[in-house]
């Protein structure tokens, strides 16, 4: 079986020195495809982000696949010199840390012009790619996730590391479901550090604030309970499908680590035992002196709350299933009495009234407002054909990802009637389009708006219309990082509309 590293490159040459091979691509940034750097021959890229591009590399030497990750020029302009010499410092002193839990980094190099980590690569998702797909885990796959990375973030502090970047996007899950942390000296470099040395006087690049603690936010000193804050917040999201704090733009967000207290964990999952949730919330104290003292202290208090069973499921369980299991009984009762008042009036319609008579319109009653976005997606999905409930998640929690999911459902429900309306769904799609078009972090919803607006084109295979959609679907599709993106997102979509996105893969296939 090959075994997996993971090489992280930092490309520092200027655009005049840039290594043999390297190209440009359509969008203006540096292509190291096809380049060779010592034993390593990059193959393709994978991915792009803000500060670094992946690559799949072969290891010669050994022939297996490794993945590289190539820092980019332009994320450090005039002071590539002074980062890069923070970088290697860290990253040897990340090289010291030993643990089951943490990326390894193996070695590290320089050939010509660029500076290399090898590192141990963990395929598999992040635990936001997770949460995305499967939705917030259950107690016990939670804790122990949230275990593995507190005993990481322990070995890290002995070694005297503060990662200042922990979040969801930095936790990955292999395929035996473990946990591991990575990215520790590129967190170095992206975030803010204490006065040390001369070598941390460039200036470096806030982020976004979404798992910072309040003492990183202010640029103080850090210690590793701004970790340990991070992985509170962390588990929050991890546990209610959300972060805590979830506000239109960065500063807000900013304020309200500083400023406010995060909702009730316990209130959103029932299920969890008292005890978590007050772990999480001690975890996420504005003060660090109100935090766990150390990381040993705060691993003693997870492996006690392991040792307890989750609340009764039968009653307090997450989600929409478990609304519809908690009703099971009153929707019983319901059925039972609609059908005796429909038995009732069809014989006394048989005995009173000669001939036929239409039946009088349906008029339903008034959708209320639910405690929560969960709980008014799962009313929805009660009636899954009236659109109306679908419309009242959009109108009472307009911001909550169970709206952009309920809109997607209004077009469904309009093409599922008795009679579809293709026009009113195709505007109901089009304007999930417009969301992600005018939303950059919702680009998704563009390209779910774009297949549900071709869906309703079904029966005109042929159209101009459809075919202007499905060019513009497969430029959207070639845009994305990587395959696994690109399904993490069509499963976002209501199960017709992946079945329709299939269909169109399958048919694609088979003209090629």
């Amino acid at each position: 079986m090959l075994s997996n590293t993971f090489l992280w490159v930092t490309a520092v040459s200027n655009s005049d020195d840039r290594p043999t091979g390297a190209s440009d691509d359509s969008a203006g940034t540096t292509n190291l495809s096809n380049l060779r750097i010592g034993e390593f021959l990059l193959l393709r890229r994978l991915g792009s982000g803000g500060m670094a591009d992946v690559y799949l590399a072969e290891q010669t030497s050994l022939g297996r696949h490794v993945a590289v990750k190539v820092l980019k020029n332009e994320s450090l302009p005039g002071r590539s010199d002074v980062l890069l010499k923070r970088f290697e410092q860290e990253a040897r002193t990340a090289g010291g840390i030993s643990h089951p839990n943490v990326v390894q980094i193996i070695t590290t190099g320089q050939e010509k012009s660029i500076a290399y980590i090898v590192q141990e690569y963990v395929p598999g998702l992040n635990l936001s790619q997770w949460i995305r797909r499967h939705g917030p885990p259950d107690f016990t796959t939670g804790i122990k996730w949230l275990q593995q990375t507190a005993a990481a973030l322990t070995a890290a502090a002995d070694a005297g590391i503060v990662h200042r970047d922990i979040k969801p996007e930095n936790i990955l899950l292999n395929r035996q479901a473990v946990a591991k942390v990575t990215d520790f000296g590129l967190a170095q470099l992206n975030q803010p550090a204490p006065v040390r040395m001369n070598l941390t006087q460039a200036g470096t690049t806030l982020g976004t604030p979404w798992y910072m603690s309040p003492e990183q936010i202010q640029g103080t000193k850090l210690d590793h309970r701004s970790d340990q804050y991070s992985l509170g917040v962390t588990a929050w999201h991890m546990f209610a499908g959300r972060p805590p704090f979830p506000g239109r733009n960065p500063m807000t967000v900013a304020v309200q680590h500083l400023k406010e207290q995060p909702p009730s964990l316990a209130a959103l999952r029932p299920d969890l035992p008292t005890q978590l949730c007050s772990i999480i919330e001690r975890m996420m104290s504005k003060k660090p002196e109100d935090r766990f003292p150390d990381g040993r202290a705060l691993e003693t208090a997870l492996t006690v709350a392991a040792g307890l069973l989750p609340n009764d499921p039968s009653q307090t369980s997450f989600g929409p299933l478990a609304y519809l299991k908690r009703w099971r009984r009153q929707l019983t009762l319901l059925a039972g009495a609609l059908l005796a008042c429909t038995l009732a009036t069809w014989a006394i319609t048989r005995l009173t009234v000669p001939g036929i008579r239409l039946p009088a319109p349906v008029v339903q009653p008034e959708v209320r407002k639910q405690s929560s976005a969960a709980r008014q997606y799962a009313l929805a999905m009660l009636q899954p054909d009236r659109r109306d409930l679908w419309n009242a998640v959009v109108r009472f929690y307009p911001e909550s990802t169970e709206a952009e999911l309920a809109s997607m459902q209004v077009g469904v429900a309009l093409m599922s009637s008795a009679v579809p309306d293709a026009a009113d769904a195709w505007k109901a799609f089009a304007a999930v389009r417009e969301k992600g078009e005018v939303a950059p972090e919702k680009k998704y919803l563009q390209l779910l708006g774009m297949i549900g607006q071709a869906w309703t084109l079904r029966d005109r295979p042929r159209s101009p219309e459809l075919e202007l959609l499905l060019s513009e679907i497969q430029q959207q599709i070639d845009a994305y990082e990587s395959d696994d993106l690109l399904r993490l997102d069509i499963d976002r979509a209501p199960l017709e509309l992946q079945t329709f996105y299939s269909r169109l893969q399958l048919t694609q296939r088979q003209s090629e």
